[in-house]
């Protein structure tokens, strides 16, 4: 391990969470662990590139140095922004998963009970049946899980990334509310929300915003397309600042015109299924009675008003790539789920209704499970913007 101070966290961070790791493989009965996933690289190492979309691995023997298999273009962020002081890039003409049974080899781990993340976005299926072809005495075990068991609960200097984090979304998110104007594009919007973030420290998230007007905002993970933003439509906004890879994300809903009781129910709707979900999220509640309260609140109310909810209602949030700033894979908050919150725990809480039609009302929120409760990390008015 390098000596650095110039890395997202003090080598200490770093090194908890790679104990931590090891302790889990020796429960498992693991010789090493091959990690391609993005997300738990850079929680590992603090490596992050743009260039995710290549293959990378990272492999971590239970004694002995961390190995990086890098694409040689990227070996130069293996040098610069991590504290490995092992790589083994492999060229552009070079088959990676073949470097990555030789490297087995050239440490002597081929030989070995060797844990590898099946469910990963960056390591497909045919990368992972070549590795296994050509690698007949190595016994390949699945250990999807294994980092983000680590990453779940998130240590002090994590709450205060996100934190800042939080700040960056809000600046962008205020930025967002007041370009809505009649007559203003949703291009325009977007423009200004990404100045603001970037202007307050921010980097680039694993999604850009959500900009949505009228109709198009009850469509699923629309954003800015240019439409025309019209008298008496909602404008939907969902915005997720970043900062060293770590998010924070809300939701807010503008106006144009006078709202009518539709829109007046829909709000009230969610600002309560939003209040009953915080005020019930603590150490010790099951992930499933925190979805009731509010999945409750809003199926008995949507019916009045033409909405419905048909999503989870909150996901963990911190360290991402694109395509996605979530966790979900890690945790969600959905019906029935028996998992139990715990402290530092982080969740995007996002009980929104969409009303076919006529667009998206959402007011959500980054939180974190306390000691006792929940703390709200952004902090903007949770209400109805009327422009």
């Amino acid at each position: 391990m390098r000596q650095r101070d110039d890395l997202s966290f003090p080598m200490h961070e770093y090194a908890r969470r790679m104990q931590a790791l090891r302790e889990r493989m020796a429960e498992r009965g693991l010789d090493a662990v091959l990690i391609t996933t993005p997300e738990n690289i850079c929680y590992l190492t603090g490596f992050e590139s743009q260039g995710h979309f290549s293959f990378c691995a990272l492999i971590v023997p239970l004694e002995g140095e961390p190995i990086m298999v890098p694409r040689r273009l990227e070996d130069s962020g293996v040098q610069a922004r991590t504290w490995v002081s092992i790589s083994c890039p492999y060229e552009e003409v070079e088959d990676p998963i073949q470097k990555v049974r030789d490297t087995l080899r050239l440490y002597d781990l081929s030989d070995n009970r060797i844990g590898f993340e099946k469910d990963c976005w960056f390591f497909t299926a045919v990368q992972q049946e070549r590795l296994f072809a050509l690698s007949h005495e190595t016994s390949f075990v699945d250990c999807a899980g294994i980092v983000e068991a680590g990453r779940l609960i998130k240590s002090d200097l994590e709450i205060e990334m996100i934190r800042s984090a939080a700040r960056v979304a809000e600046a962008g998110m205020q930025a967002g509310i007041e370009a809505v104007q009649e007559g203003a594009t949703e291009n325009d919007v977007a423009a200004d929300i990404h100045f603001a973030m970037f202007k307050a420290g921010g980097e680039w998230p694993a999604i850009s915003p959500f900009v949505a007007t009228g109709h198009r905002g009850s469509i699923g993970h629309q954003t800015w397309a240019g439409d025309i933003i019209k008298k008496n439509e909602c404008v939907f906004l969902e915005v997720g600042g970043c900062l060293k890879r770590y998010h924070a994300a809300m939701m807010r809903t503008c106006f144009v015109g006078q709202p009518d009781q539709q829109i007046i129910d829909a709000i009230k709707t969610v600002q309560e299924a939003v209040d009953a979900s915080i005020a019930m999220i603590k150490p010790g509640i099951r992930l499933g009675e925190v979805d009731a309260v509010s999945r409750k609140i809003i199926a008995r109310a949507a019916p009045n008003f033409g909405g419905m909810q048909v999503t989870r209602s909150a996901y963990s949030i911190g360290i991402a790539f694109a395509p996605d700033w979530g966790e979900g894979h890690i945790m969600s908050i959905r019906h029935r789920d028996p998992r139990v919150l715990q402290p530092n725990m982080t969740f995007h809480n996002i009980p929104w209704v969409q009303i076919p039609g006529k667009g998206g009302i959402g007011l959500s929120e980054t939180i974190r499970v306390t000691e006792d409760g929940c703390e709200v990390i952004t902090q903007l008015p949770r209400q109805l913007y009327i422009k």
